[in-house]
């Protein structure tokens, strides 16, 4: 049995830009691409992805490699990925975001710790709200969803006819407003009762200024902060829910908008 250059050319291609887009995907989505993952194992988890969608891609087309259109296709398909896996990350830093403000108000600003997942340093509030957004993500199938939504892009957007225009990256660009906005309903109900009890506390120092701002204050805060989050949790993941709905919903929208 022989083979012509020809078919083992194209095998490879149906092997390499699949391959290529989900490496863009996993190299920076949240969880599946975590920097605490080895990057061997990474590697293997991108190829078993890739074998396990080639059976139901589109055929891809064959470009000379090395070629000026092989690298613009492999940027291209290095780009899809990333914007998937960029969409979903700024959901997990909007979760950081809403810890790192409810400890500010409650005086746990200097309590840091290396976050594995970012590789960055976070207040223990953040850490604790991004670890239950991570249990959370899983108990959805938020891993299986993105799967799916990268599967779903090479049939909207099949390979050697999809880029990110620039309606697409105007798209992603007003996403980055949502760290901002869902950071801020995670924290602004604890942020607001904190306030409340810095202001009780304030009238009290006026009234006793015996009272030692650190020796007091601190503590109040510190277990009105522990208490009011206890309550404000159903809250948080369901921010945490509804963002990750929307950003599903934006992948689908960019693909529209790639393919236009």
């Amino acid at each position: 049995m022989s083979f012509s250059d020809a078919q083992l050319m194209q095998w490879m291609q149906q092997l390499f830009w699949p391959l290529t887009r989900v490496a863009g995907l996993l190299a920076i989505a949240p969880v599946l691409g975590a920097r605490t993952v080895p990057r061997a194992i990474r590697v293997v988890l991108a190829l078993l992805i890739t074998l396990v969608l080639i059976p139901v891609l589109p055929p891809t087309p064959v470009i000379p490699p090395f070629s000026a259109a092989w690298w613009l296709e492999t940027v291209h398909e290095l780009a899809l990925g990333v914007a998937m896996g960029f969409v979903v990350m700024l959901v997990f830093e909007a979760v950081v975001l809403g810890g790192e403000l409810i400890a500010y108000g409650m005086g746990l600003s200097f309590a840091q710790l290396i976050d594995p997942l970012r590789g960055a340093g976070t207040p223990v509030v953040g850490q604790l709200l991004l670890v239950l957004a991570t249990l959370m993500f899983m108990s959805l199938d938020g891993h299986l969803k993105l799967i799916e939504a990268l599967a779903m892009s090479f049939e909207r957007m099949p390979v050697g006819n999809a880029a990110l225009n620039g309606q697409a990256l105007m798209a992603l660009a007003l996403w980055g407003g949502m760290l901002f906005s869902a950071g801020m309903q995670i924290a602004l109900p604890v942020m607001m009762a904190l306030l409340l009890a810095n202001l009780a506390f304030g009238v009290m120092s006026r009234s006793a200024p015996a009272l030692s701002a650190m020796s007091v204050g601190f503590p109040i805060s510190l277990a009105a902060g522990l208490l009011l989050m206890r309550f404000s949790l159903p809250g948080v993941m369901s921010v945490f829910s509804n963002t990750l709905e929307a950003a599903q919903e934006l992948i689908l929208q960019v693909m529209e908008l790639a393919r236009e």
